[in-house]
C-alpha cells in the first residue's frame, strides 16, 4: 500500500458500520501490539473483538477511518458527551503513517462535532508521544486540566478544541 501522495484534504473518512467490526478488531490486533510507547497491560486492552466493537456501536459510539485499496487502514471512535464530541482509540496501519490520515481524521472529528452541536473535540494524549502532541498543536488543541494516570503507569494529557467561535 502506498499512501505518500494522499493529501489529508484528499483522504476519506466515513463512519464504519456493524459489519466492518471483524476488519476494526483485525486492524487493533494488528497494530496495538506495535505500540511500545504504550504499557503492554493498555495495548491488549485495546485489542477489541468484534463483539466488543458492536457493543460499542450500539451503546452509541461511532467508528470512523479510511479505506485504502478496500481494506480499512485507520480508524477512531467518538462519542458525543455533555462536555463535546470525545475521540479515542486512534488507530493507523504503520505503512499509513505519514499519509496525512491522522490528519484527515482530526479534521472530520471537528466536522463531526460542529455537525452535531457540539461545543467541543476532546481527548486524551500520551504524555511525551511526540506524533500526538505535535498532532494537538496543529489542529488547535490546548491541554485541558492536568496530566492524569488514564491506567496504571500510564500518564496521559486531556486537550480540548472548541468548535463554536
Amino acid at each position: 500500500m502506498n499512501t505518500s501522495d494522499l493529501p489529508a484534504e484528499e483522504i476519506r473518512v466515513v463512519e464504519f458500520a456493524e459489519a466492518d467490526a471483524e476488519e476494526i478488531s483485525e486492524l487493533f490486533r494488528q497494530v496495538w501490539p506495535l505500540a511500545l510507547e504504550y504499557p503492554m497491560h493498555w495495548r491488549k486492552k485495546r485489542m477489541y473483538a468484534p463483539a466488543k466493537i458492536i457493543r460499542e456501536m450500539r451503546s452509541g459510539y461511532h467508528y470512523f477511518g479510511s479505506r485504502l485499496q478496500g481494506k480499512i487502514v485507520g480508524v477512531y471512535k467518538a462519542v458525543i458527551t455533555d462536555k463535546g464530541l470525545y475521540g479515542e482509540h486512534q488507530t493507523v496501519r504503520p505503512e499509513c503513517r505519514t499519509s496525512g490520515l491522522a490528519s484527515a481524521m482530526y479534521i472530520q472529528f471537528a466536522e463531526y462535532g460542529r455537525q452535531h452541536g457540539c461545543q467541543r473535540n476532546y481527548c486524551n494524549i500520551l504524555v511525551g508521544q511526540e506524533v500526538g502532541e505535535r498532532l494537538m498543536k496543529k489542529f488547535g488543541f490546548t491541554p485541558w486540566g492536568k496530566p492524569y494516570e488514564q491506567a496504571k503507569g500510564m500518564l496521559v494529557q486531556m486537550y480540548e478544541r472548541p468548535l463554536v467561535p
